[in-house]
């Protein structure tokens, strides 16, 4: 590549005339050593894979002290833990800060009668929800609370049994994460009317 450049310099000067042509040494831009060399490329980020999103259910009555069992009334009610990251039994509790961010949980409570494989509109009445989420896109946000007026959205059960249920969310404007089908490990035997589907 030098000799290259240095014989168009001799062409040119011997075809125009010109005064001598003076061309500087060839930079390193990949030198740390010169200050106004553009930075290097930097070495490609690993891929960081997400963590999977997960689901718990268990029986209200046998629920840890923190979920503050008095607010249901019937201790055969269904709660459903969809949480942003791998759950063990007993579920428990998280609280958004910027500290934790992004994390998002979805604990939804149906009454025995809704234990059973079907379609479940989320708005119903008797269901009641606490939804958690933090996230730090453009600055840190977090919240959530919990619900006494139904939810939004779908859950379908599509089979349940005593150790585990099949179920589809959809339509929850929580998160985009939290939509999806889930295989939800039960925390301690099935209750209520629950049957295979």
């Amino acid at each position: 590549m030098k000799r290259m450049i240095l014989a168009l310099g001799v062409i040119a000067i011997a075809s125009t005339g010109c005064d001598e042509i003076v061309f500087e040494p060839v930079v390193d831009w990949t030198s740390p050593s010169d200050p106004g060399a553009p930075p290097s490329p930097s070495e490609p980020e690993e891929d960081v894979e997400p963590p999977t999103p997960s689901a718990i259910a268990m029986r209200a009555g046998d629920l840890p002290s923190d979920f503050d069992f008095h607010m249901w009334d019937d201790p055969d009610s269904l709660i459903l833990v969809f949480n942003s990251d791998v759950q063990e039994c007993p579920p428990t509790l998280i609280e958004a800060t910027c500290d934790n961010a992004p994390i998002w949980q979805l604990i939804l409570t149906l009454p025995p009668e809704l234990d059973t494989p079907g379609l479940i509109d989320l708005s119903d009445s008797r269901i009641r929800s606490r939804e958690t989420l933090s996230f730090n896109d453009n600055g840190c946000g977090f919240g959530g609370g919990w619900s006494f007026f139904g939810y939004r959205g779908t859950l379908e059960i599509i089979s349940t049994d005593e150790t585990s249920l099949f179920v589809k969310l959809r339509g929850v404007l929580m998160n985009d994460q939290v939509n999806g089908d889930y295989t939800v490990q039960r925390c301690g035997a099935a209750t209520g009317p629950a049957t295979g589907g």
